[in-house]
């Protein structure tokens, strides 16, 4: 038996800018014979060199270059592991299948491990599961492997709903001493392009699987001298924002939109390696002005003690064109307290201070800035923003399943809510499903009821 494991290592680099990757290593139920016990020894159950290379290929579907070319890619990393009598024991996936007694008493000593650092860690991870799933009849998927190609695939559907924003790191330098009688207001530093994840959903994500993650994750290393257990959650950050710079800078661009981004904080961002050195006066006042609209956009996903709303209402039985767009607040502390703003809006002076104190001070100003903001999101908003109060719009048939289509989840990821007809949910559309069949098979009972084979006439004179 073999088991995969996996894990994302940080660079042994103490640089501003730290790099990592994701590493491939095997156990195996059949140990080597260990030549040494001191601390970062060979791991004696790993598979290493052509036995590694024949594996990933065989078994994993790992691609070569050329045939033979795979050994010459892997790299040597140091795991912290549980171990007793100079050895390291077996994983808890490997325990079944070999005969070692688990000692009571263990420590955490690092092993050296022939890894296989992984260029496309979100579809290779996701492609060695498959196989996993189907075919694997002499090996399993480690809790490490597994604990990252699920926190990947969260990764993945993050980025094709574009959760991430361009982003500048600024690192001070030590100052050179002023000249004598001068002083210097140029800025200084260096500025170091790239990008960052910005949503909620990430930061959910993170919460939620950095205490889910097995300490063996956290346990790898380039060198056996800084081998040590990392935060989880530092790590987890670290590895998601370098996936998600690989993924965006990784992506081809055709020449024309290379030509459409040229001199732009976009290029920049993207071609991160052409910005280095020296920041011009330009690039400095890229820096500023990308700095005061982060700060904006954080204002805007923070401030107020409340969510604006869209809730579709669908078009009554009457007027099929009749399609309606209404605008509510809902209370970050409490979602169940909703407000209209046509309600709202109706309110005398009194009445409105009492309901805005569920939604936090300066209520109507950051409830402008909502709306400017979902606007920009949703162009179709400025239809109900030509007027003092502001509290929905009317929507064409056409208009209505375009919101439905795209708008929403867009809104959604923009921090918005959204409510929509109980028919368009994924639990309404089985439902209709359901009624859809049963209609279907009632209608078969009844036309086998009217005429049947036994019957002496035929289906058209049944029914006349």
């Amino acid at each position: 038996m073999h088991i995969v494991h996996g894990a994302w290592i940080p660079d042994d680099t103490d640089g501003f800018v730290r790099r990592g990757a994701f590493y491939l290593w095997v156990e195996s139920d059949t140990p080597a014979r260990l030549r040494s016990r001191k601390p970062g020894a060979p791991h004696p159950r790993q598979l290493s060199g052509k036995e590694l290379a024949a594996f990933l290929v065989e078994r994993l579907g790992v691609e070569e270059s050329f045939p033979g070319s795979l050994p010459r890619l892997f790299v040597q990393r140091y795991f912290l592991l549980p171990s007793a009598d100079g050895k390291p024991l077996p994983s808890y996936e490997l325990q079944p299948y070999v005969e070692d007694d688990l000692p009571e008493q263990t420590e955490l000593l690092p092993w050296q491990v022939c890894c296989h650092p992984v260029p496309y860690p979100v579809a290779t991870l996701n492609s060695i599961h498959f196989l996993a799933s189907h075919d694997a009849d002499d090996f399993q998927l480690g809790s490490d492997f597994l604990f990252w190609r699920q926190f990947t695939q969260v990764l993945k559907g993050l980025i094709a709903r574009d959760q991430y924003v361009p982003a500048i790191k600024r690192r001070e330098l030590e100052a050179a001493a002023p000249t004598r009688g001068k002083c210097s207001a140029a800025p200084s530093g260096e500025l170091h392009y790239g990008w960052e994840w910005r949503s909620e959903d990430y930061e959910a994500a993170i919460a939620r699987y950095a205490p889910a993650m097995p300490a063996v994750c956290a346990a790898g290393s380039a060198s056996a001298e800084r081998a040590a257990l990392y935060a989880r959650e530092p790590l987890l950050r670290r590895a998601a924002e370098c996936l998600l710079h690989d993924a965006v800078t990784g992506t081809p661009r055709t020449a024309k939109f290379e030509q459409q981004l040229a001199g732009s904080l976009l290029e920049r961002c993207l071609s991160p390696s052409r910005a280095a050195g020296v920041p011009t006066e330009a690039e400095w006042e890229d820096y500023r002005a990308w700095a005061a609209w982060r700060r904006r956009l954080t204002v805007r996903q923070t401030a107020g003690g409340f969510r604006l709303c869209f809730r579709l209402l669908e078009a009554p039985a009457g007027d099929s064109d009749g399609w309606h767009m209404q605008l509510l607040v809902a209370a970050k502390q409490d979602p169940s307290l909703q407000l209209s703003l046509d309600n709202y809006w109706r309110m005398d002076a009194k009445a409105k201070a009492t309901v805005e104190r569920g939604f936090g001070a300066d209520f109507q100003q950051h409830l402008l800035l909502a709306l400017g903001h979902a606007a920009r999101v949703y162009p179709k908003l400025w239809d109900g923003l030509h007027t003092d109060h502001p509290a929905g719009f009317a929507l064409t048939p056409e208009e209505a399943f375009d919101f439905l289509r795209e708008s929403a989840w867009v809104l959604q990821d923009a921090g918005f809510a959204v409510l929509v007809p109980s028919w368009w949910t994924p639990e309404g559309r089985r439902r209709a499903k359901v009624r859809l069949r049963t209609s279907l098979r009632r209608a078969a009972t009844s036309a086998r009821r009217v005429w049947s084979p036994t019957s002496t006439s035929s289906p058209s004179a049944a029914s006349r």
